[in-house]
């Protein structure tokens, strides 16, 4: 580990994609954006421990949600000679917003779930008021739909 950590260290796209789980398309892509800048011998690209640096802070930005821009803030403020303290304090802002919006979503995604089972059972009791033949397809419907929410929608269909 502390080899990967030498700033003298480069790295070719094929083992940061490797070492990521990125695509050679996607580190390319975030070249054409402007948030990485390797080096060039040839036609190959060569990065450096900086680039790799940024490409983690890229991934992880998409992996909590930022979106680019956001992301291109960060790594802007990585390059002043502040230790970090700038880069630092924008980043906590924008987690703690971005970790408020997905607690948001988790609440809206709860509730839309009570709605819904909620009607599911108003519907239960209708049909079973009107049409209880038609009850076995539609809890035959909730076992496939369950299975599809739990991934063994395959296992469940027989395929």
């Amino acid at each position: 580990m502390a080899d990967l950590r030498r700033p003298e260290r480069t790295f070719t796209i094929r083992q940061l994609c490797n070492e990521f789980k990125a695509t050679p398309r996607a580190l390319r892509f975030y070249e054409d954006k402007g948030l990485l800048n390797p080096a060039r011998e040839g036609l190959n690209r060569v990065y450096s421990h900086k680039d790799r640096v940024r490409l983690q802070l890229i991934l992880r930005g998409k992996r909590v949600g930022l979106s680019l821009t956001e992301i291109r803030e960060l790594l802007d403020l990585y390059d002043e000679n502040d230790e970090g303290a700038a880069q630092m304090a924008r980043s906590l802002k924008k987690f703690r917003e971005r970790a408020n919006a997905l607690e948001q979503q988790r609440d809206d995604i709860d509730n839309a779930l009570v709605e819904l089972r909620e009607a599911c059972n108003r519907l239960e009791k209708r049909l079973a008021e009107i049409r209880p033949d038609l009850l076995p397809r539609a809890a035959d419907y909730e076992q496939v739909l369950r299975a599809r929410l739990d991934g063994h929608s395959e296992a469940m269909l027989g395929k």
